[in-house]
């Protein structure tokens, strides 16, 4: 039998292609290191995310296309380069004005979550949603931009805890936990302090968050927003390119009335919405495992459909999820092996891989803002 050449191996990988981005590896530059001893190849296939939720099926088709080469062996190390994902111009500069330096410029992808309304579990989702994308080898930092009402302290175990100052650069050092990088105002305040701010502040403090900390390196900074439509959210599409937005509900209709009141601000400030999420989806029964809709059955589809959005989760209500957030353990880390984790850990996959779709260039066709966003009519 002749000898198999990197050559040969290249030419059969350009039948491997990703359903992404609808491109072969090669043509991408994804495949690369690519070596060749007898019947045995390896190679290092650079993917576009860490939380790419296509590995098995990307080593599968590799596998297929060289086996007709005679290749026995496949060994795929798996890397990942996460590109800066375009984001949504800034708002609000004086036209003729001078452009401002790019803020958090080092990092690639800013993803916002947002509700409509209060008690949804966007801060859950939000903290759980930063763990699971940490988890997968990337480099993520959590702003807790709820300034009225910061969780972050909770949730993450660092009641009490303060930043530091980098006395040369004069910058904030923001706390570490669980693989992320922190900022939150509870980290400013005593757990019983309130803030009696009128907007303009707002926008100051989240200014501060955003472009007095040393964010660093990061291929996402995952925002908390706070629910509604007000200051803080028109000041974030005001300071940051936001490459897209999940916005969380509950199967209720009352709560998706406001929803669609964030999906229309997200749409005013030209702002990616990647998908909804429904939290407190089910109840899981821990004795019987029946699945329960304790609000009733759900219309999110629907929902969705109508907007053009994708549903890209549905959480469980689960009582463990509540009590390991209290306890500063996100139900990823404090039961990873749970329903919820699994949920959790799917989500991350999918917001990944709408902004990876996003950064090269392909529209998502699940959205009607996709033209919109190009600059095209709809």
């Amino acid at each position: 039998m002749a000898s198999i050449t990197v050559e040969q191996v290249m030419q059969a990988l350009r039948g491997v292609d990703d359903p992404d981005l609808r491109k072969d590896i090669v043509t991408l530059n994804m495949a690369r290191d690519v070596r060749v001893e007898g019947q045995r190849v390896s190679l290092r296939l650079v993917l576009t995310t860490p939380a790419c939720p296509l590995k098995d099926r990307f080593r599968a088709d590799i596998e297929a296309a060289l086996r007709p080469l005679g290749v026995t062996s496949v060994e795929v190390e798996f890397d990942a380069e996460v590109r800066k994902a375009p984001g949504a111009a800034p708002q609000g500069g004086q036209p003729g004005a001078a452009p401002t330096a790019p803020r958090m410029p080092d990092v690639k992808a800013v993803i916002a979550v947002a509700s409509g309304k209060g008690g949804v579990g966007k801060s859950t989702v939000a903290t759980n949603l930063a763990v699971s994308l940490a988890r997968t080898g990337a480099r993520v930092g959590l702003l807790d931009a709820d300034i009225y009402g910061p969780s972050m302290p909770v949730m993450l175990g660092l009641r009490g805890a303060r930043p530091t100052i980098d006395e040369k650069l004069g910058k904030i050092i923001p706390l570490e936990r669980h693989g992320l990088k922190v900022m939150s105002m509870g980290f400013m305040l005593e757990e019983a302090d309130a803030v009696v701010w009128r907007g303009p502040m707002l926008g100051k403090a989240l200014q501060q968050f955003i472009e007095d900390v040393l964010w660093g390196e990061l291929d996402y900074v995952v925002v908390d927003m706070p629910p509604g439509t007000g200051d803080v959210q028109l000041s974030l599409a005001q300071l940051l390119p936001v490459a897209g937005a999940v916005v969380v509900t509950t199967p209720q209709d009352v709560a998706f009335a406001d929803v669609r009141r964030a999906i229309r601000m997200f749409e005013m400030t030209r702002t990616r919405v990647l998908g909804l999420v429904e939290n407190m989806s089910h109840f899981v029964c821990p004795s019987c495992g029946a699945d329960h809709q304790i609000f009733g059955a759900s219309r999110i589809d629907a929902h969705a459909e109508a907007h053009g959005l994708e549903v890209l989760g549905r959480l469980p209500l689960d009582a463990v999820t509540a009590v390991a957030a209290d306890a500063g353990e996100p139900i990823v880390i404090a039961e990873p092996d749970s329903p919820a984790a699994a949920e959790y850990a799917r989500l991350a996959g999918q917001v990944a891989q709408k902004l990876a779709i996003l950064t090269h260039g392909q529209a998502d066709p699940t959205s009607k803002f996709a033209a919109f966003f190009q600059g095209k009519p709809g």
